[in-house]
């Protein structure tokens, strides 16, 4: 079982001994058919490495993928604590190996030799999947914007033509799809070394979950300030006096942002173009 454990590109430039004995804190389990091993949303607490049977991934409800032994499964958001984007389902009777992100932590806390080419690797497979994300968006804006382009063209022909009982409606609903399209729909999640919050009037702060070039999404206990929504966007390097119209959502608060001055306008345009800077990998 080692030897096939030591071939996953997780356990690249790891001795064999040293796969041997990170594989020992490993509990075995056996899953029946249709048994969870974790749901989309929960805190990522375990990695698992299968090694008999399949186990699939559902999204939303929606089978995504299967996954055959011998393979790991969740190592990203194990070693993060982050929130599984998935359920992980056997598909069939399957066998996996489970280890807590504690019990590893405190493994790798010991065994230097085992924990470095450990997350090396790791940073490794996060690196290869952010470049793939990459062409995958850029394929994306590529289209994005051979659309835009076709829709400018479709609504100019139709307001060359002569009216109709379509043109209207048909002209309203491409205007409305390049709107949509449009740069400063864009958003971004601030990230962790360029946070960003709005403090209130009344000394209150939330921080900032999405934000774009025309709204701002904030935690559902910002709820309550109404039509005459003011604060201070507070970013790393600046403050910017902000206004708009609250709207409150089942999970969240957004804020529709008035008009900017150009200065105000300016300054958040660059901290937006920092933050996406940072989903490149150079």
């Amino acid at each position: 079982m080692s030897n096939s454990i030591a071939q996953l590109p997780l356990f690249s430039g790891i001795s064999e001994a040293g796969v041997s004995g990170l594989v020992a804190i490993f509990d075995k389990v056996a899953a029946e058919p249709g048994q969870v091993l974790f749901r989309a949303g929960d805190r990522a607490q375990a990695l698992y490495i299968l090694i008999e049977g399949t186990v699939a991934l559902h999204e939303e409800g929606e089978e995504r993928i299967f996954v055959e032994a011998t393979s790991p499964i969740g190592e990203l958001g194990a070693m993060s604590g982050v929130a599984r984007r998935v359920t992980a389902k056997a598909e069939t009777g399957a066998v996996v190996l489970r280890a807590t992100t504690d019990k590893l932590t405190t493994y790798f806390q010991s065994h230097g030799d085992v924990a470095v080419p450990f997350y090396q690797n790791l940073l490794g497979m996060v690196a290869d999947k952010v470049r793939r994300d990459e062409r995958r968006t850029n394929g994306m804006r590529s289209n994005i914007i051979s659309t835009q382009k076709r829709l400018k063209s479709v609504r100019d022909m139709i307001l060359e033509m002569p009216a109709t009982d379509l043109s209207e409606p048909v002209h309203n609903a491409l205007e409305e799809l390049i709107a949509q399209n449009r740069r400063a729909n864009y958003v971004v999640e601030p990230p962790a070394v360029l946070p960003a919050s709005v403090r209130l009037p009344d000394g209150q702060v939330f921080p900032v979950e999405q934000m774009s070039r025309k709204f701002i999404i904030l935690p559902p206990e910002a709820k309550g300030a109404g039509q005459e929504w003011r604060a201070v966007l507070v970013l790393p390097d600046t403050e910017i006096p902000i206004g708009g119209e609250m709207i409150e959502e089942t999970h969240a608060c957004r804020v529709v942002l008035d008009f900017m001055i150009e200065e105000y306008s300016t300054r958040l345009e660059n901290y937006l173009t920092r933050a996406q800077l940072l989903d490149i990998v150079l």
